[in-house]
């Protein structure tokens, strides 16, 4: 059977959050709702919502396959209104996941002048640097530090990005600066903790060897600006994105270190789930996004 009507309609119960509400949004009758939402799970062979005498909860299938049908009704309405002239330009809300080192940088400036460009897309921001998956939480954007190798995901290099070990002049005067990776396992270092190996910082020498440097410190957080702020104040060493660090070492608060060691050159990049159908705030976004930081 053809599920994509039962699609609307379990995505109706879901945002809405009960059968009748669902009911009156569609204009249908709430028997009609029930039976296409009984009919759906049998199709699929799983219980999508536990119904209770007070409120629908959602099964651990139904969360999963609620992510990809909400997905797949905002593309068919995006769909819908790309062939009518009047709509056709970006609209609806864009759910966009950036790391807190971006957020707290350049991406608030680049919003307030995307959304002054498309009045029309209201803009979710998600902060997090863990990597997450996109269709199932239902993020429609996504910008990461390194490229990732999912086949799944559409990638676009915005920018290269150079990752960074540095302190506070106060903190080198005290301790010393590190003239070689191994020297960091006698320094306090300040881990960012949503990494994959937190513990593990990743080197190069001049001979483009990787050198591996297992670290350790009093201080670890999964939020960057926590990090930053304490390496500022002299608390120990840290490891940071060019545009997250930038002003601070113009303004003298931090000092590159071991720069002959630097970190591996990355770059920012921008991905979203692969579509036969990319809807037209998404292309917008990326497109903005790419034109804005390509320089």
């Amino acid at each position: 059977m053809s599920i994509l009507p039962y699609l609307e309609t379990f995505s109706a119960v879901v945002e809405n959050g009960s059968f009748t509400a669902a009911a009156q949004a569609l204009g249908i009758s709430k028997p009609v709702v029930s039976k296409q939402v009984s009919l759906l799970e049998r199709h699929l062979g799983v219980q999508l919502l536990q119904r209770t005498t007070r409120r629908l909860h959602l099964t651990h299938a139904g969360e999963v396959f609620a992510s990809y049908s909400k997905r797949i009704m905002s593309d068919v309405r995006e769909a819908e209104q790309s062939v009518l002239p009047l709509q056709s330009e970006p609209q609806g809300r864009l759910r966009v996941l950036s790391p807190e080192s971006l957020a707290i940088s350049l991406l608030p400036e680049v919003l307030l002048r995307f959304q002054q460009q498309f009045p029309k897309v209201e803009l979710d921001i998600h902060v997090s640097g863990r990597l997450v998956n996109l269709v199932e939480e239902g993020i429609d954007v996504a910008l990461r530090i390194g490229k990732l190798e999912d086949s799944s995901l559409i990638s676009q290099q915005i920018m290269p990005c150079g990752l960074h070990a540095c302190a506070s002049a106060e903190y080198l005067k005290k301790h010393g600066k590190p003239e070689h990776p191994r020297e960091l396992e006698k320094h306090n270092c300040l881990i960012y903790s949503q990494l994959p190996h937190p513990d593990n910082w990743l080197f190069r020498d001049e001979q483009g060897q990787d050198i591996s440097i297992k670290v350790n410190g009093n201080l670890r957080s999964g939020m960057g600006s926590i990090l930053m702020n304490a390496a500022q104040n002299g608390s120990g060493i840290f490891i940071g994105p060019t545009f997250m660090i930038a002003s601070a070492l113009e303004e003298g608060r931090l000092e590159t270190v071991l720069d002959q060691y630097t970190p591996m050159t990355t770059g920012l990049y921008i991905v979203y789930p692969y579509s036969k159908f990319v809807s037209t705030k998404v292309r917008a976004f990326v497109e903005f996004i790419a034109e804005s930081w390509s320089n």
